[in-house]
């Protein structure tokens, strides 16, 4: 029976280095996941699966990281093999210790600590650490123990991607979250014939681009060509557009333009619309009266933008400075006017997932689609939510206390609208001018959302959610929908229930905490019971 025993124990060890040791070898991974995080998305496939000529990935990684950084390069390293086996070879990949490549006279460098006039101490970086920043890899400062003690080091976390002549670099890995996303855009930027262009309407008093969308240029500017458009004298809009933004106009645009955008959309092209009937100041919340001029053509199209902004009770919280004593403090308070959506709605790829999207100073949106067209609301504030008349009053530290506004919620805040869409001039002719349009060539797409400063620095830089919804915008309008579910992949918060009472909340609460002590006490109840009861049976 020992022997038995023996032989057994030592075939289950065997194959448990056995399976380690294929592993070491072999590749794979079993994702139960709700979303499929750690899954290759449908979009990175295909990318894979068309590249023509070979891409290079370099990751440099500093061997023997802590944790977490350690199992971000593990992360990494299988995120690269199964980017390689996608692509059938056309991929790839070298990992690379940045300290395993330094030669004894760059060694002997990183002895040599210098002071400079203010006694704080530095060395002169070794020929690797510059060949790294040349290629755009920065080095990052981490806290390890070594020798029993806490201590700085440097380390390396990028990865350079090179495909021809063209190089693309993630500076630094500090976390694996979107990283799928990261490297397929950019293998797909670099392996794109031509880069799709996306034109940003200006001559309206515009929110800048270079002011308050630094971060929409920055962000899109990675897979797409952003470009200011003005029409000026010419009655349509360049033909090398993919799409169109127009984002925030505070004065009309003239029936010209108005012309041009109908025609733009009857191309088949897509265009997207973030107006507002309100403009406000965060610094001193005065607000000032804006209007775009595209009622009657959204009108064509069965979309109304209203001119009440929406104000509601899920909110997002907004710091206000407050004087106490000698001390000027900072003192959140609820914001009606600044609605955060916790889910968008529709069977779209660019609400699928998304949610805790921010809708500052939003109007209401409405559609009634016309036929053969097919129409989306992915974005309704909640239940508790109100329409304000104008003059609004925005004023942070409006005292709710004595106000009771009457609760007429959901509104819709956004709206999405793809199909054959009508003109507005569909009943003009003129004999000589240049022929309009009565209908949309293919399938055009049109997104109208009530407000701009969804869009301004201020509030997607805050949000992951508007940033999010911006990217999905844009890869919507061109005709791009598999990088979509890649992005929200992790976003979507898993609740069991969007709202629960206090009662259910703490009985929850004390379930998790409590029960399953309490059913391993009963467990444990019910056998001694059960063993006292067969030990009175037991006769002598």
């Amino acid at each position: 029976m020992k022997l038995q025993h023996g032989l057994f124990l030592t075939a289950v060890i065997g194959s448990l280095v056995l399976v380690n040791l294929l592993g070491l070898r072999l590749f794979g991974r079993l994702d139960v996941t709700r979303d499929h995080a750690y899954t290759l998305a449908a979009a990175t496939r295909e990318t894979m699966g068309a590249l023509d000529e070979p891409v290079t990935v370099t990751a440099y990684f500093t061997d023997n990281l802590p944790a977490p950084y350690s199992s971000n390069a593990r992360y990494v390293r299988d995120l690269l093999e199964e980017f390689r086996a996608a692509s059938k070879g056309k991929l790839a990949f070298e990992f690379i210790d940045p300290a395993a490549q330094e030669t004894a006279a760059d060694k002997e460098q990183k002895r040599e600590v210098k002071q400079d006039i203010f006694g704080r101490r530095f060395r002169e970086p070794t020929s690797v650490e510059k060949e790294l920043t040349a290629a755009g890899v920065q080095p990052v400062e981490i806290r390890v123990i070594e020798d029993d003690q806490q201590q700085t080091k440097r380390a390396y976390m990028g990865i350079v991607i090179k495909h021809q002549e063209k190089k693309e670099v993630i500076p630094v890995v500090q976390t694996v979250q979107g990283l799928e996303y990261d490297l397929t855009s950019l293998i797909r930027k670099m392996t794109r014939p031509r880069m799709p262009v996306i034109g940003v309407l200006q001559g309206h008093q515009e929110p800048a681009l270079r002011e308050k969308l630094q971060f929409l240029t920055s962000a899109l500017s990675q897979t797409y060509e952003v470009r200011p458009v003005e029409l000026g004298q010419a009655e349509r809009f360049d033909v090398a557009l993919d799409a169109l933004l127009i984002i925030g106009p505070k004065t009309a645009l003239s029936p010209a333009e108005v012309k041009a955008v109908d025609q733009f959309l009857m191309e088949g092209k897509s265009v997207a619309m973030f107006l507002d009937s309100l403009q406000v100041d965060l610094q001193r919340f005065n607000p000032t009266e804006a209007t775009h001029g595209l009622g009657e053509l959204l009108s064509a199209s069965g979309v109304t933008v209203g001119d009440r902004l929406v104000a509601d009770v899920t909110s997002a919280n907004i710091n206000i400075s407050e004087q106490r004593g000698y001390m000027l403090v900072q003192m959140p308070v609820p914001y009606p006017f600044l609605p955060v959506v916790k889910r968008l709605e529709g069977d779209s790829p660019i609400s699928k997932g998304l949610g805790e999207v921010l809708f500052p100073f939003a109007n209401e949106v409405s559609v009634t689609p016309a036929d053969g067209v097919q129409a989306t609301v992915l974005a309704r504030s909640s239940n508790k939510s109100w329409l304000e008349n104008k003059p609004a009053n925005v004023d942070p530290r409006r005292d709710w206390r004595s106000e009771s506004p009457t609760l007429t919620g959901p509104h819709g805040l956004m709206v999405q609208l793809s199909g054959k869409l009508k003109s507005k001039y569909a009943a003009e002719s003129s004999p000589g001018a240049t022929p309009l349009l009565t209908e949309s060539k293919g399938e055009a797409r049109l997104i109208v959302v009530g407000t701009s400063a969804i869009l301004q620095d201020e509030f997607v830089g805050q949000s992951r959610g508007n940033q999010a919804l911006l990217l999905n915008v844009a890869d919507w309008l061109v005709l791009d929908p598999a990088l979509l579910a890649m992005r929200t992949r992790g976003l979507q918060l898993a609740t069991l229930q969007s709202e629960l009472s206090d009662g259910t909340r703490n009985a929850v609460k004390f379930g998790n905490a409590l029960g399953l002590p309490l059913l391993l006490a009963l467990f444990g109840l019910v056998r001694w019971r059960m063993r006292e009861a067969r030990r009175a049976t037991v006769t002598v």
